[in-house]
């Protein structure tokens, strides 16, 4: 269909776009080793591909070599990780391109008009800010402005574990759910959150008390500049967040084994 592009707003024929990357869950879903969790509604995927009219082609491409090669590889190369008992390191890392990847993820979620992203509810100046650092290619607001967009949304990635053997980690790979929205008043945060490939991401923006104390906030297992990357394991037990989606998964896998032609 003919359409004003969201990234380059031009008008031009759109492509039928993804918001999380295809390649997230395609291996999987061949396999059959897939679990799609979609608003506390949980589907062993056999068809669910979401996806809208939302780029032209230039930017589908764009997106995809400039951003998505690089994001979807780097934590799958496991001969460039160094694991420990705790945390894992990403030897050579990319910090600039790996977050406007992620970024460009909560960008299309965001926008998106699709029923699956319906609970990331967008902000217009927030938007086309994101638009304008993934099409530019830069953190910074624009040429002239030291501020960069990683100041005010920070990214935490840490790598999903459970010493109680529940989930072993194939199946723990085999997870991938929408971009979901929360506020945490603990920290004064809006959050997103999205799980893929046996990790958890977290975005926040939060006021902070005031504008520094806003750009200089850190969490745990947030990204940070550097050709080294320290990624934290996180428990499923420990994380409320965790603890609802793999709750869910448990009830999905029996309900697709009860009822395996409720499955959507």
């Amino acid at each position: 269909m003919k359409g004003i592009c969201k990234l380059c707003l031009k008008d031009s024929i759109l492509r039928n776009s993804h918001i999380i990357p295809r390649s997230y869950y395609k291996n999987l879903k061949e396999n059959g080793k897939l679990v799609m969790v979609h608003k506390g509604k949980h589907s062993t995927v056999g068809n669910f591909d979401p996806k809208e009219p939302m780029l032209c082609d230039d930017c589908e491409q764009y997106l995809s070599t400039t951003f998505e090669n690089y994001g979807i590889r780097v934590l799958r190369d496991w001969s460039n990780v160094r694991k420990n008992s705790d945390h894992i390191i990403i030897k050579s890392f990319n910090y600039e391109k790996y977050y406007l990847y992620l970024l460009s993820i909560l960008w299309r979620a965001s926008i998106s008009k699709h029923s699956h992203f319906q609970g990331v509810v967008g902000n217009e100046s927030l938007d086309d800010a994101l638009r304008h650092c993934i099409l530019q290619n830069k953190l910074r607001f624009n040429k002239l402005s030291r501020l960069s967009i990683d100041k005010f949304i920070k990214i935490c990635i840490f790598r999903i574990v459970d010493s109680s053997g529940t989930f072993n980690d194939d199946a723990i790979k085999g997870i991938v759910s929408n971009v979901g929205q929360s506020y945490d008043d603990t920290i004064d945060a809006v959050i997103w959150s999205f799980i893929a490939d046996g990790f958890l991401i977290i975005y926040s923006i939060s006021p902070g008390k005031d504008f520094y104390d806003m750009m200089t906030k850190k969490y745990k297992s947030q990204l940070n500049k550097g050709s080294h990357q320290k990624i934290m394991k996180i428990e499923i037990k420990n994380s409320p967040i965790l603890l609802t989606t793999f709750g869910n998964v448990v009830q999905a896998l029996e309900n697709s084994i009860i009822h395996p032609s409720q499955n959507s």
